[in-house]
């Protein structure tokens, strides 16, 4: 017997060695052939289409082998009506063609919004439920009443307006306050870094007043929508007369 050189393999394990590397090469090729098929002209990406007119988003959709779908229309402030304002799917994101995109457009129609029952209801909550329905507040009135800051009333343009009147989404609706302080010397809230609606809200609930709102030419790159100033300061610790005004300042346009 040689013992110099090794036992020859059986026939059978060299076969089953051969069929096992013959089959990973097939699973290989199997999977490098699925991925250049997925990805070679079979997918693209989404393209920004907000602010685009809708008929030239369609062209464009079509253009690179998707399906463009207006499902919805909707009112914006501002925009262009007939623009996409909404696209799913996202831009940006890869997806396969002859895929659908919903587009939402730019409705030219201001929508009339029902109004709420304000009257006997808080200022903040009135506030709230204003903005929440897209409406805003303009002035706030008082005059003496046992309910202290709760809503008498509410005006457009001057004149009263009830429950249920159809007013346009984005109008200014003025608030009668009713007010009952007795005379006393309060600290004076810090209104800097604050919105004008929300000064007037921390005004009326420490029963004060917003005084007269200017603009500070020596502020530059600021928010305008934000008080950068104001007066009394609060700052000097002094104490002031329930009912006061204060004035504040904001960045010019």
């Amino acid at each position: 017997m040689n013992l110099g050189h090794s036992p020859k393999f059986p026939y059978w394990a060299r076969h089953t060695a051969l069929m096992s590397l013959v089959g990973l090469l097939f699973l290989f090729v199997l999977d490098k052939s699925i991925d250049a098929y997925t990805r070679h002209g079979q997918s693209v990406v989404m393209p920004r289409l907000s602010g685009v007119d809708a008929s030239l988003a369609l062209q464009q959709l079509e253009a690179i082998g998707l399906v463009g779908i207006i499902n919805d229309t909707l009112y914006v402030e501002d925009a262009i009506p007939g623009s996409v304002c909404l696209q799913d799917p996202a831009e940006n994101s890869e997806v396969k063609e002859g895929r659908t995109v919903y587009l939402s457009i730019v409705s030219g129609d201001v929508p009339m919004i029902r109004l709420p029952n304000l009257v006997d209801v808080s200022l903040r909550k009135a506030t709230m439920d204003l903005k929440r329905l897209g409406l805003q507040v303009g002035d706030i009135s008082t005059r003496p009443d046992i309910a202290h800051n709760v809503v008498l009333g509410v005006r457009l343009q001057g004149r009263s307006i009830s429950v249920g009147t159809l007013v346009a989404k984005g109008t200014k609706l003025d608030l009668e306050v009713g007010i009952n302080v007795p005379d006393l010397l309060i600290p004076i809230p810090d209104l800097v870094g604050l919105s004008i609606d929300e000064a007037r809200m921390l005004l009326h609930e420490n029963s004060l007043f917003m005084g007269k709102i200017r603009e500070d030419s020596t502020i530059t790159q600021t928010d305008r929508t934000l008080i950068i100033r104001q007066s009394p300061d609060p700052s000097s610790e002094e104490l002031i007369r329930t009912l006061t005004p204060i004035d504040v300042w904001i960045a010019p346009e």
